[in-house]
């Protein structure tokens, strides 16, 4: 086991380090400016040298290669550079805006873990029934409807119209617990909506699968409820699809942020960068990317450490 961890953690390595040079050299190629934007933006004009004197506080000048060195070296070291829309520590926005992602990201699992994975297990267990036909329309409803049509539908219909819900912004959970919450729900469904969709279609699917085999078979002959079958003998070997579809769909969770982000006015990461690339502040851009690709990183390496969990097999080959 020992070795399969770390045999995967090297590979995560090196696809990390790949991933911090294209991070760097998208971000230099971007057209434009961004300090010529940002002293516009501020009502500022600096001749050649003020600006060159400028790009130098920044770590902007030289050669890419020095600039991408001299920002990796601090980045490691925590110093991520300052903003240029801002002027605050970008480490320091990070931090500030982290909470709100983070709640908006769990949020959305647990929606999409309470509805997705009871939804698959009824329908498996319904299969070709009524109910079962009426879950999987819900399931694929849920995969195809976009973020911003859902977002702006339940907006209209649950904020607009009924009045429950309020229509955007954040109240954080320290200062008023149940604004936080009420704040927070349309935000989380949306994001949890797809997940949960695409968990019931590969939760019936695995289900399925599992409970055709010889085993489960066995296990009704010896006389076993359907509940102890599921839970003793039908569940794990069903997990590993599972795990799959949880790891894969991380990366669109974090994509879906950043719209969910601006429609319900949040002040998160992605909020953030979406500001970001308008004003083309490239150190912004560039926490967002290394931090966003880590995070991807961490959660496929956890993803092969569960798989070899659930099935032996796969850590020996």
């Amino acid at each position: 086991m020992l070795s399969y961890v770390v045999s995967r953690a090297g590979q995560a390595l090196v696809v990390l380090c790949i991933v911090v040079v294209l991070a760097f050299a998208a971000v230099q190629k971007m057209p434009g400016d961004a300090l010529l934007v940002a002293l516009e933006a501020t009502g500022n004009v600096a001749d050649t040298r003020g600006l060159e004197q400028v790009r130098k506080a920044y770590g902007i000048d030289g050669t890419a290669i020095e600039q991408f060195w001299r920002w990796l070296s601090k980045f490691v070291r925590g110093d991520w550079g300052l903003s240029m829309g801002t002027g605050q520590e970008v480490l320091d926005m990070f931090l500030q805006r982290a909470p709100v992602t983070l709640e908006l990201f769990f949020g959305g699992l647990i929606w999409a873990l309470l509805v997705g994975v009871p939804v698959g297990m009824v329908a498996a267990f319904k299969r070709g029934s009524k109910l079962d036909t009426f879950l999987s329309g819900v399931s694929l409803t849920g995969v195809a409807l976009p973020p911003t049509f859902e977002a702006l539908a339940l907006i209209y219909l649950l904020s607009v119209l009924l009045r429950i819900l309020p229509v955007a912004g954040y109240v954080p959970f320290t200062v008023d617990a149940w604004e936080n919450v009420l704040s927070m729900l349309l935000p989380t469904f949306v994001i949890g909506s797809h997940l949960a969709g695409v968990l019931a279609r590969y939760v019936r699917a695995s289900l399925l699968e599992v409970l055709g085999q010889d085993f489960i078979r066995t296990a009704r002959s010896k006389g076993l409820s359907e509940t102890q079958i599921l839970f003793r003998h039908a569940i794990r070997p069903s997990m590993i699809p599972i795990v799959t579809v949880l790891g894969f769909t991380f990366g669109g969770m974090l994509a879906g942020s950043f719209i969910v982000e601006v429609i319900f006015a949040l002040p998160g990461i992605g909020r953030m960068a979406v500001d970001a690339i308008f004003a083309k502040d490239f150190p912004v851009i560039q926490a967002v990317l290394v931090v966003a690709s880590v995070n991807v990183l961490m959660v496929n390496f956890l993803v092969d450490i569960a798989y070899a969990a659930l099935d032996p097999r796969i850590r020996l080959r």
